[in-house]
């Protein structure tokens, strides 16, 4: 049971600027989860100057806090020095004084005075209290710059995972919780655009030689934040937006010049989170003619410096694929490296595939094809191949999808098997098997029957290769399959009632080898002959 008495005058504030000063932001965020999650049992005020408290951890730890001197704070728990406990005490303590904990904690990470209006309500709508227009830390135009000034360096503590900057996330994100909707969603915007470029220099800073495994732990790590940020862009509308959106568009827009978007060997596709905000202003004409020319006059002054640029002509392509200019795209994409702006020319194909525009799809698969003929390790590799299947299956009467599949083989085996097996295409499926030399004891049982029981006939020549593949091996191993996979055939010539063409392939089989006597020995063990 909380006791409901406060310290005595002057000592909160007092109290809570020692916290300010003295207690890191990560202590914070984890003493904020811990209030929250209700892991403080008690809170109690002695003689006005100090707070008892119990928070429940791995065991329960009492806390001290000494509104005097916040140096004699202290706290039963192994950690040792200022913690997380007694940020959650101090939480709970504002609760029950009857002081808004969230405005404690704003006050905490971000400064300001105690005693401010209450936190306004928080239900989705446009309502909330609105960010300080004389602050420029409160700006759109000065977010950035004040996320770097208080977290710029937290990139250097993620030397195994980026979990420092979940916390700065989090931070940034309550500062603005209470924002009316329009000015929130834009500064989580920035927010996350922040913590993905500190995670970009946590991932150079990275060594080159295990770079490659934290690629795919940051990779997951980032993958939520980055959606949320697609999500919000996606409810970006220029249509009716008011002064400070478009302030936040441009601030968000200058945020993108003002980076590399060229650089090598980078974390996320920054480009696809540009094209994300490009593509819901595309339709203001003044937004769209402003940044076509900036994009149009870069791309100029970097060909004339000699300077190879894939984001100019990336964002000029898009433009143009916008506005239905898909020939004039694919033109701008051909004139840069295929490998670093093909996954532009996927995203756009499965646009156009998914909008059933056949002709338009065509340069999009055409141009994709012709750079996996020089580079089939490239990344682009499996999407196109999951169109071609799509496309394939939904306008059937074009063979260019399904010759697109075939011509990369035997690399697109798997999913050119997958396709015909799915379009119950048995006999061309058993034809790829034939091809490619797939024993059946190799391929996918439910697949196998599946085959079996609706085309048994296409099984037989793959059995029977099979069966010779096996013999050829001339050992004994090699012969027991042999046996093994007769056993299976037998079943099926009896399925199909052709038992006399069974007893003439087995019987041309024995004379054929009748010299092995290991496999003549095996057929008799397998009871094939008696």
């Amino acid at each position: 049971m909380y006791t409901r008495f406060q310290l005595n005058d002057g000592l909160g504030e007092s109290l809570e600027a020692q916290l300010a000063e003295v207690m890191p932001a990560e202590l914070l965020e984890r003493g904020w989860d811990y209030f929250r999650r209700e892991k403080v049992r008690s809170v109690e005020v002695m003689n006005g100057t100090s707070i008892y408290g119990s928070v429940k951890g791995e065991t329960v730890y009492a806390v001290t806090l000494d509104a005097d001197e916040f140096a004699f704070s202290t706290c039963t728990c192994p950690h040792g020095g200022y913690c997380k406990h007694m940020a959650a005490v101090y939480f709970a303590y504002c609760q029950y004084a009857g002081m808004s904990p969230d405005e404690a904690y704003n006050r905490l990470l971000y400064g300001g005075a105690i005693g401010g209006e209450p936190a306004g309500e928080v239900d989705g709508s446009s309502t909330g209290t609105p960010p300080r227009t004389d602050d420029p830390a409160q700006t759109p135009s000065g977010w950035i710059e004040a996320m770097e000034r208080k977290f710029g360096d937290t990139y250097r503590q993620c030397r195994h995972s980026l979990h420092p900057l979940q916390s700065v996330l989090t931070s940034l994100k309550s500062m603005s919780k209470t924002w009316p909707e329009t000015q929130r969603r834009m500064h989580w915007m920035h927010a996350i655009l922040f913590v993905a470029e500190q995670a970009e220099r946590a991932y150079s800073a990275v060594d080159s030689h295990t770079r490659y495994y934290y690629e795919m732990a940051f990779a997951r790590m980032t993958e939520p934040w980055i959606a949320q940020y697609l999500e919000l862009a996606s409810q970006v509308n220029a249509a009716g937006m008011s002064g400070a959106e478009r302030e936040a568009v441009e601030s968000l827009r200058a945020f993108f010049h003002a980076r590399d978007m060229d650089r090598e060997g980078q974390l996320h596709r920054w480009e696809t989170l540009y094209f994300a905000l490009w593509g819901k202003m595309i339709d203001d004409p003044v937004w769209r003619d402003a940044e076509e020319k900036w994009l149009a006059g870069r791309h100029q002054l970097s060909r004339r410096a000699g300077r190879v640029s894939f984001f100019y002509p990336m964002a000029l392509a898009f433009l143009h694929f916008v506005e239905g200019g898909d020939d004039k795209a694919v033109a701008l994409l051909a004139d840069t490296e295929f490998n670093r702006t093909v996954l532009l020319a996927c995203d756009c194909a499965l646009e156009r595939l998914e909008e059933n525009d056949w002709d338009r799809l065509a340069s999009w698969m055409d141009y994709i094809y012709a750079g996996l003929m020089v580079e089939r390790k490239s990344r682009a590799f499996g999407p196109f191949l999951s169109m071609c299947r799509i496309a394939d299956e939904r306008q059937p009467e074009n063979p260019a999808w399904e010759k697109y599949l075939i011509s990369f083989l035997p690399n697109s085996y798997s999913a050119l098997s997958d396709h015909w097996i799915e379009q119950q295409r048995y006999r061309q499926w058993a034809d790829l098997q034939l091809r490619i030399g797939i024993d059946p004891d190799e391929l996918d049982v439910q697949v196998v029957r599946e085959v079996a029981k609706n085309a048994p006939l296409v099984l037989f020549p793959m059995y029977h290769q099979a069966i010779d593949q096996a013999i050829r091996s001339r050992n004994r191993q090699g012969y027991r399959n042999a046996v093994k996979l007769m056993k299976k055939l037998e079943k099926l010539y009896k399925t199909e009632k052709k038992q006399e063409a069974w007893d003439r392939y087995i019987g041309e089989t024995v004379r054929k080898h009748q010299r092995l006597r290991a496999l003549q020995e095996e057929l008799w063990r397998g009871k094939i002959i008696t």
